[in-house]
């Protein structure tokens, strides 16, 4: 079954994709080039229905009716993670256009550095061919590592008794500094979390400080006299941004004696004045069946 399930992926690609002006016009935009290991790559196809009649897509035993062609260097195939996932069937109107995003992170192995060459396919039962899009380039590369700590996890926590590898990773975005956290198991190098959490001002480096649960805070420096202050859970659950203004004294984390955080010579914002350009997204470690979600 298995082999059968890969045969879109390889041979039956190279044969069966039609142009993006066929029956099946399908479109895929993916807002960024670059993206850091791990991060979430969001990649967004929009399918439109020219066959002139109603139609339903759906999976057979043969295949799948939503997937992508990755290809790395030496157009190598990247594999699915799960090659028997399943996908609801999905009905267009004659004429009508819908748009599904997905995390490609979550469907395919991009965990190496490279170029990645991307297409969406879409496989129409009725006539028994693939509709493909044209492809667009990805690259995976690396931030420069700011700091790194490894915490224990609570034992009142899923995973007690493990360690957890928290990473503070600087990347540039066009002609934005961009901070990432990673968290991941240092001793099998699971990933629970790749996240952007906004944009960082060179010289003034973030602070990172760790609770009595061992969650961690970073404060950073986003525009001038504002900060966000980021709380990661340890396994890696993103718990939420807040921006403070600061115009006088820089403001800094304070452990309290019951072993929590307070802030110091900061104000809360209600209305921030730079958010933190890139939201996070769940985590990888999770890697649900992604289904298409309609917009």
């Amino acid at each position: 079954m298995k082999l059968i399930r890969l045969l879109p992926v390889l041979a039956l690609f190279l044969v069966m994709l039609v142009s993006a002006d066929a029956q099946i016009a399908v479109d895929i935009s993916i807002k960024r080039r670059l993206f850091v290991r791990h991060e979430p790559v969001l990649a967004t196809v929009n399918i439109t229905n020219n066959t002139g009649r109603d139609i339903n897509l759906e999976d057979t035993k043969q295949a799948q009716w939503f997937s992508f062609q990755i290809s790395g260097e030496g157009d190598r195939f990247v594999p699915a993670r799960n090659l028997d996932y399943q996908l609801e069937p999905l009905s267009i109107r004659s004429g009508e256009s819908l748009k599904r995003t997905v995390n490609l992170n979550e469907l395919y192995s991009l965990g190496d550095f490279g170029i990645y060459r991307v297409r969406a396919n879409i496989y129409f039962a009725d006539t028994d061919k693939y509709f493909s899009s044209r492809p667009t380039h990805i690259e995976i590369t690396e931030g420069r590592t700011l700091r790194t700590q490894t915490v224990g996890v609570p034992d009142s926590q899923p995973g007690g008794g493990q360690n957890r590898k928290f990473t503070l990773l600087a990347h540039q975005q066009g002609e934005k500094n961009l901070l990432y956290v990673r968290v991941e198991d240092p001793d099998d190098a699971t990933v629970f979390g790749t996240f952007a959490i906004g944009r960082i001002i060179d010289g003034v480096p973030p602070q990172m400080q760790f609770d009595s649960s061992n969650n961690l805070y970073i404060l950073q420096l986003i525009s001038q006299r504002t900060y966000a202050l980021t709380t990661i859970g340890v396994n890696g659950e993103f718990r939420g941004q807040n921006h403070y203004s600061a115009p006088k004294t820089r403001p800094y984390l304070r452990k309290q004696a019951n072993g929590t955080l307070q802030l110091v010579n900061g104000q809360r914002l209600d209305k921030p004045g730079d958010p933190a350009d890139l939201p996070p997204v769940a985590k990888l470690s999770d890697r649900p069946v992604a289904l298409p979600k309609k917009e």
